[in-house]
């Protein structure tokens, strides 16, 4: 059941926040399913993507979590409840489904409840596919990702994760934030299998 929450632009229940290169604020609403904007050295927020209530239009989000925003202005945003990622552009008022929108399940086209992302500067985006326990990576363009971390199953295990919640990516080093194991895992390049760092 989708709890009955006015949106208020001075009160958010947020997930996801991230920077642009001109030092904006970006915030996941969540339970306002929109992306809130501020601007530096002012009180102005605004709303740049959902805020339209939940659901799975083109300009809506149902729960939105991670966010990120490329160097031109892109918006990403991790779109939890409708196992999605879209991509909004500078100026738009719809977003674009860019991995997953197949509904939630295993499969290699599909996510199931997506928490958090990385978006790499040549557009492939890292997700972390929360209750497939896997982390996906998509290239620009693809219908389809390609588990790069976890992905066997529920468990404890080097090749393995429990609800993951959080990527980061150094070089080509994949950190993971293994919220059900209580640790951070590294996945070095070709490797099947992290290592705790945390």
């Amino acid at each position: 059941m989708t709890p009955n929450i006015k949106p208020d632009l001075n009160k958010f229940y947020n997930n996801g926040i991230c920077t642009d290169d001109d030092g904006n604020i970006y915030v996941a609403d969540v339970s306002n399913h929109r992306v809130q904007r501020w601007t530096p050295g002012t009180d102005t927020v605004i709303t740049i993507a959902g805020g339209n209530g939940h659901g799975s239009g083109p300009d809506q989000f149902t729960y939105p979590s991670g966010i990120h925003v490329d160097s031109n202005g892109n918006l990403y945003v991790a779109d939890t409840g409708n196992h999605r990622i879209q991509k909004w552009l500078p100026g738009t008022t719809e977003g674009v489904t860019v991995a997953g929108g197949n509904w939630q399940g295993p499969d290699a086209n599909q996510l199931n409840c997506p928490n958090d992302i990385h978006v790499e500067s040549d557009g492939s985006i890292f997700i972390c596919d929360k209750h497939n326990n896997r982390i996906q990576m998509w290239t620009p363009g693809a219908t389809e990702g390609v588990t790069v971390a976890g992905g066997n199953g529920w468990g404890s295990n080097s090749d393995q994760l429990s609800h993951p919640n959080g990527i980061f990516i150094s070089g080509d080093n994949i950190y993971v934030s293994d919220w059900g194991n209580d640790r951070i895992q590294i996945f070095v390049p070709g490797s099947t299998h992290g290592r705790r760092v945390i």
